[in-house]
């Protein structure tokens, strides 16, 4: 085989007696590394200081549960239909998307890509959410990352995130954007729409250095967890079969059709 056809990683490598992570014995870790710190680590190839291990520690926390959702929903129709745990959970989890869950991404990406623009022309943050707010107004499109359907006074979640970016020391550029844009939001359609989950995910794992793709790494680690939970529960309290009620289907198809 060719070098140009081998497999190749920075990342790991079993040996016949150890495991290296990023250059590190696995076996000296375990018991002294924190799973925070090891996704950090895997992720960027280095150790995290304090703060970022308390602040990616606060994030997975945060995401492991939200009752019942689209998420938790399939997971539990899946572990009622007799699946392992691991094809509910999997199941579960690819409910992520645009529209459900994914917004982290899509929120990250804009925020890193304004903030290097706002450095590189020398505009204010303040200034940049206010052109933010403008360009989406003026495409009639709603900006990722603000207001959510279910907490119709703002995300209880996110304050509380921030709170322990501010006191770790996490918070920079991304975050002070994403509080300028909830700001400019409020000036513009004369209301608050608070900065939800994935907006407050977004802008934290920003200014902690990570890649805007690696957003819904941050959501479906920890809520993988909680779909175990809903999944096993599933098991334990309900009737081994699920599916949606007749009363809430409504047929609207044709009826009595013949055979030529």
């Amino acid at each position: 085989m060719g070098s140009d056809q081998q497999w190749r990683t920075a990342i790991g490598h079993p040996e016949d007696e150890r495991i290296v992570v990023r250059g590190y014995d696995l076996s000296e870790m375990i018991g002294k590394v924190s799973f925070a710190a090891m996704v950090h680590l895997e992720l960027t190839g280095e150790l995290p200081g304090e703060g970022a291990e308390r602040m990616i520690d606060t994030l997975f926390a945060s995401f492991v549960e939200h009752g019942i959702s689209p998420s938790t929903t399939v997971a539990r129709f899946l572990s009622a239909s007799g699946n392992p745990i691991q094809t509910a959970i999997a199941g579960g989890l690819l409910t992520f998307g645009d529209i459900h869950g994914g917004a982290g991404e899509q929120f990250a990406k804009l925020m890193q890509e304004a903030v290097v623009e706002a450095d590189a022309d020398g505009t204010a943050l303040a200034d940049a959410a206010d052109a933010l707010v403008a360009e989406a107004r003026e495409r009639r499109q709603p900006l990722p990352g603000y207001g959510h359907p279910q907490h119709s006074k703002g995300d209880p979640r996110s304050p509380a995130l921030l709170a322990v970016a501010d006191d770790t020391g996490v918070t920079g550029p991304h975050i002070t954007l994403a509080r300028e844009v909830e700001r400019a939001l409020a000036e513009r359609i004369g209301r608050r729409l608070p900065l939800n989950i994935d907006g407050a995910m977004g802008a934290i794992i920003s200014d902690l250095g990570f890649d805007w793709r690696l957003a819904r790494a941050f959501v479906t680690t920890p809520r993988a967890m909680g779909l175990a939970a809903h999944a096993l529960e599933e098991l334990d309290r309900e009737g081994g079969w699920r599916h949606i009620p007749m009363d809430e289907v409504t047929y609207d198809g044709e009826v009595d059709r013949r055979l030529p």
